[in-house]
């Protein structure tokens, strides 16, 4: 009775990070193609704009419920399992973050407020998968020496990408050729890192979107593509922890 209990909790666990998951990859799409649809030419259209605000509200109070959820379940499983109440416990700081910041700053947010809406998700996101993978990895996975600063460049990727999208300036200019060199590196590293199919297409399709907006007149598309791919791939790094596969 009692390892049919615990593997009951193991599985609302399992179930728990990944809905979590994917409703904050909804989150971050929805927010991505409000600012780009706004800015737009021509913009996207009113109606348009509606239904994604709509998706981006009910993803983020669901998101919330899930989050209490999990760490409810996690609080019951400290003993056995401390390390997760610990990640679990910045879900919870990440989630209480964004949605002060988010009624806060209301539907049209200062470049600040948007900047730290979109790291928060890209963090928060990262957090579900990084929880998922440890709920499923059935041992330690092996240690690489890559790991770290690929995961330190990452998150300057991630960083560096979301101030060129929300931050306007004469910054930009110079801060577009570093990300794009530092996004061929961080591909590289990821090809060596994520050996997987889904984690190897991401590595290329990163790059090749952020440098197809460059060079199409009409972007939204191409930046959308660019924004949602680096986000799974932050998905994919983090639920794989970044070590050799």
């Amino acid at each position: 009775m009692a390892r049919t209990e615990s593997n009951r909790a193991a599985r609302l666990l399992l179930c728990c990070a990944a809905t979590g998951a994917v409703l904050t990859l909804i989150v971050v799409y929805a927010s991505a193609a409000i600012r780009l649809g706004q800015a737009a030419a021509p913009p996207l259209g009113a109606d348009a704009l509606a239904v994604l605000r709509v998706v981006h509200r009910a993803a983020a109070s669901l998101e919330v419920v899930v989050a209490l959820l999990l760490a409810w379940l996690a609080w019951r499983a400290r003993d056995e399992k401390p390390q997760l109440a610990r990640a679990v416990g910045l879900v919870l700081v990440l989630t209480i973050f964004l949605s002060v910041l988010g009624v806060a700053a209301g539907r049209t947010p200062p470049p600040a407020a948007a900047l730290g809406n979109v790291l928060g998700g890209l963090a928060l996101v990262a957090a579900f998968a990084w929880i998922l993978g440890g709920l499923r990895a059935r041992a330690p996975l092996p240690g690489n020496r890559a790991s770290l600063p690929a995961a330190v460049l990452l998150a300057a990727q991630c960083a560096l990408g979301a101030s060129l999208a929300t931050l306007p300036g004469a910054w930009v200019w110079a801060a577009i050729p570093a990300h794009g060199i530092l996004g061929i590196v961080l591909a590289a590293m990821m090809l060596l890192l994520l050996r997987r199919a889904a984690g190897v297409a991401l590595a290329c399709a990163v790059p090749l979107a952020g440098f197809s907006v460059l060079h199409l007149d009409d972007s939204a598309f191409a930046a959308f593509a660019h924004a949602a791919a680096a986000a799974l791939l932050l998905v994919v790094a983090a639920h794989a922890r970044l070590r050799a596969a």
